[in-house]
C-alpha cells in the first residue's frame, strides 16, 4: 500500500457500521456540536432490491458482496462438522440479511446480566430502549382474526421508533395454522411476547415497512434519514486494521486512532473523544486482538505488542442452535419452494418489482418459545431435569472456579422459563448442509432451537492481517447437557406438534411424512443425529463480555473496555449471558442504552 492518508479527524469514530453502529450514529451526531465517523468493511445496500425484499433474503448468504462468509473450525463434539456463519457485511451489518424476526428477551434474560456483576442492568433499566428503538404498526381486524392475535396489546409496544415492525398483508395456509396448533395443545399464547413473560406458539412480528413492504433494518432506519448530517461522515468499503493508543506515563492507554485501508490505500482517522467498536461478536475481538488488547501468550505467538493484557477477550462465545425437522406439504398449499420454478418466480419477482405485492414481499411467520415443562410429559421431566442437574453438576465439580452463568441456566429451566424457540419456514431445507440447495420438494420446516446452552467458544486471530480471518470455534456439544436438550425439544416438535391439527392437517399423512434426507428421530437415534445435523442459528454474542475483570469480562456496564480510556465495545459480544430469541431487538436497545451512556459522559444533551 501507498503513505498513509489521514482522513479528517472526529469526535466519535466508530467502527463497524452495522446494527449497533448505526444507532450510535444516529444519536450521537444528534448534537451538532460534536462530529462522528463511521467505518464500514461493506458497503451501501439500503437500494438493494435484494436487501430490500423479505423473500430474496437466502440470495445474501455466501455472496461475498453481503456476507462475511465466516466459517467455523471443524468441530470437535460434530464429527468434524464446519460451521457457516454468515453476518453482514454491509451498512446495517446483520439486519440486512437476517430472517426479519422482531422478538425479545424475557426479563429474565436482562435481569440475569445484574446478578453476574454488572450495576444497573436490569429488565426495567433496558425496556425503554427496546420501546425507543420500535415502530409497530397494530394489525387490523382481519389479520388479528387469520393469526389468532388476540393476545396483541399494542400498549406494550413502542410507536415512534425507527425499526419498522408489523405484520405483513399476506400469509399462507401453514402460517395461519401455526397458532391455533398450539392453542389446541394447550399451548396457545396469553400475553403480549413484548412484555417478555410470555411462552407458547404465535406468529411472530417481521421488520417490514408496510409502507412498501420492504426490510426495515439499520441502515433504512437510522442511517438514511439522518445522512444529510454535516456532523456525520461514513466511510465504506474500508477495513479497520487496529487501533492506536497513547501510551502516557503512570496512567491507562488512551485509545487515539484507527488505522484502516479504502480502496488498497491505508487510511488514518484520529478520535478526539472516543472510539467505540461495533463490529459484532467476530469483529471486535479480532480488532481489539489486533490493536494488542487480549490474550499476551496468543498475541506474542503472533507478533502483536500487548498493550492491555486480558485473557476475556474472544472467548466466552455463545449461540443458539437449531434442528431442522423437515415435513411434506399437501399438494395445493404454496410454500417458498414453488419459487424454485422459474416461470413462477419471475412472475413473483416482476409483481413485487410492479407493487410490492406477492411471495417475496413477506417471509414466515411461525414463532414461538416453551419451557422444558411444555415439551416433556411430566413422566419425563423429572428424569430430564435430573440428567441436566448431574451433567452441570460433573462439570462444576471439575472447574477451578463456580460457574454462576451454569448455575443461571439451570435455575431458569427449573422455574419454567424458556428453553427453545420455535421458528417455521414455509418452504424445504436441506438438513445436511446449511447452504446447500434443498432437494425437489414440497416442504414446510420446523427449525426448534435451544435457547439457553451450557457450552462455551472462542473466536480468536490467527493473524496480524486484519485480512486474514479468525478462529472461530463455538465448540457446540462440549457440555454433555446440551445435546440432551436440543434432542428433546427436536423429539417434540417431530412428534407432536407436526401431527397435531390444523397445521397437520396441510402436512402429508398428517405430519408422518418427512422431508427428504430427513431421519425419523427417535430416542435411541435422536442424540446421534442431532450430533450430524444440528446448525447454528448464527446468533454469535459474548466475546467480549460485559462481566467483572476476575469473571473474564472485557468490558464494564457502562460498556468502557477495562484497562484502556477512550475505547468502548457495543455489540452482541458484550452480552454476557445469551437472551432468548433473536437479538437484532437486543442490539438494538443495548445500543441505544450506550448512546446515552456517551452522551451523559461527554455532556451532550440525551
Amino acid at each position: 500500500m501507498s503513505n498513509t492518508v489521514a482522513l479528517p479527524a472526529a469526535d466519535f469514530v466508530i467502527c463497524g457500521g452495522g446494527t449497533a453502529g448505526l444507532v450510535l450514529a444516529a444519536r450521537l451526531s444528534e448534537a451538532p456540536s460534536v462530529s462522528v465517523a463511521v467505518i464500514e468493511a461493506g458497503g451501501d445496500h439500503s437500494h438493494d432490491i435484494n436487501v430490500l425484499a423479505p423473500g430474496l433474503l437466502t440470495s445474501l448468504y455466501g455472496n461475498p458482496e453481503y456476507d462475511w462468509g465466516y466459517e467455523s473450525v471443524p468441530q470437535a463434539y460434530m464429527n468434524g462438522t464446519v460451521i457457516d456463519y454468515p453476518r453482514g457485511k454491509q451498512l446495517g451489518g446483520s439486519s440486512a440479511i437476517n430472517y426479519l424476526a422482531w422478538t425479545h428477551a424475557s426479563p429474565r434474560n436482562i435481569d440475569n446480566w445484574g446478578y453476574l456483576g454488572n450495576e444497573n442492568w436490569s429488565w426495567a433499566e433496558l425496556e425503554p430502549y427496546y420501546r425507543k428503538s420500535e415502530n409497530f404498526s397494530m394489525p387490523n381486524a382481519t389479520v388479528v382474526s387469520d393469526l389468532d392475535l388476540h393476545w396483541l396489546k399494542d400498549s406494550a409496544h413502542g410507536k415512534q421508533g425507527p425499526v419498522r415492525n408489523a405484520y405483513p398483508h399476506e400469509w399462507t395456509l401453514l402460517d395461519q395454522a401455526w397458532p391455533l396448533t398450539y392453542d389446541r395443545l394447550g399451548l396457545g399464547m396469553i400475553m403480549d411476547e413484548r412484555d417478555g413473560l410470555a411462552l407458547g406458539g404465535y406468529d411472530i412480528q417481521t421488520n417490514i415497512n408496510l409502507d412498501n413492504n420492504t426490510r426495515s433494518y439499520a441502515a433504512t432506519a437510522y442511517l438514511n434519514p439522518v445522512r444529510y448530517r454535516k456532523n456525520l461522515k461514513v466511510y465504506t468499503n474500508a477495513l479497520v486494521r487496529k487501533v492506536n493508543f497513547d501510551h502516557g506515563i503512570g496512567v491507562q492507554p488512551v485509545a487515539r486512532s484507527v488505522d484502516l485501508e479504502m480502496n488498497g490505500t491505508a487510511h488514518s482517522i484520529a478520535a478526539n473523544r472516543e472510539i467505540i467498536l461495533s463490529a459484532g461478536a467476530i469483529g471486535s475481538p479480532q480488532i481489539l486482538e489486533l490493536s494488542g488488547v487480549g490474550n499476551k501468550t496468543l498475541l506474542s505467538s503472533l507478533g502483536i505488542e500487548t498493550v492491555v493484557e486480558n485473557p476475556g477477550v474472544g472467548e466466552n462465545f455463545q449461540d443458539h442452535w437449531l434442528m431442522n425437522v423437515g415435513f411434506e406439504v399437501v399438494s395445493g398449499i404454496f410454500t417458498t419452494d414453488d419459487l424454485a420454478n422459474e416461470t413462477i418466480y419471475n412472475a413473483s419477482y416482476t409483481e413485487y418489482v410492479a407493487n410490492k405485492t406477492g411471495p417475496l414481499s413477506w417471509v414466515s411467520l411461525g414463532g414461538g418459545f416453551l419451557s422444558a415443562q411444555q415439551i416433556l410429559p411430566n413422566i419425563e421431566l423429572g428424569h430430564f431435569l435430573e440428567n441436566i442437574s448431574a451433567s452441570v453438576s460433573s462439570i462444576q465439580s471439575n472447574a477451578l472456579q463456580p460457574d454462576p452463568q451454569s448455575a443461571l441456566i439451570l435455575r431458569d429451566i427449573y422455574e419454567g422459563h424458556e428453553l427453545a424457540q420455535h421458528m417455521n419456514i414455509v418452504g424445504g431445507v436441506n438438513p445436511l448442509s446449511e447452504n446447500a440447495a434443498a432437494p425437489a420438494q414440497h416442504g414446510f420446516t420446523m427449525q426448534v432451537c435451544a435457547e439457553h446452552l451450557f457450552s462455551r467458544g472462542s473466536t480468536h486471530v490467527r493473524s496480524k492481517n486484519a485480512s486474514v480471518y479468525p478462529v472461530i470455534d463455538p465448540n457446540i456439544f462440549s457440555h454433555p447437557a446440551d445435546l440432551e436438550i436440543l434432542s428433546k425439544i427436536a423429539l417434540q416438535a417431530q412428534n407432536v406438534i407436526a401431527r397435531s391439527p390444523p397445521l397437520s392437517d396441510h402436512l402429508q399423512g398428517n405430519g408422518t411424512v418427512l422431508g427428504p434426507l430427513y431421519t425419523n428421530l427417535t430416542e435411541a437415534n435422536a442424540g446421534s443425529i442431532v450430533r450430524k445435523e444440528a446448525e447454528s442459528v448464527s446468533h454469535p454474542s459474548g466475546t467480549c463480555s460485559m462481566l467483572p475483570p476476575n469473571a473474564g469480562g472485557v468490558v464494564d456496564p457502562r460498556f468502557r473496555v477495562y484497562g484502556t480510556r477512550g475505547l468502548r465495545v457495543v455489540d452482541a459480544s458484550t452480552f454476557p449471558l445469551i437472551p432468548r430469541g433473536n437479538l437484532q431487538s437486543c442490539v438494538y436497545a443495548v445500543a441505544e442504552r450506550a448512546a446515552d451512556f456517551v452522551k451523559e459522559e461527554h455532556g451532550l444533551p440525551w
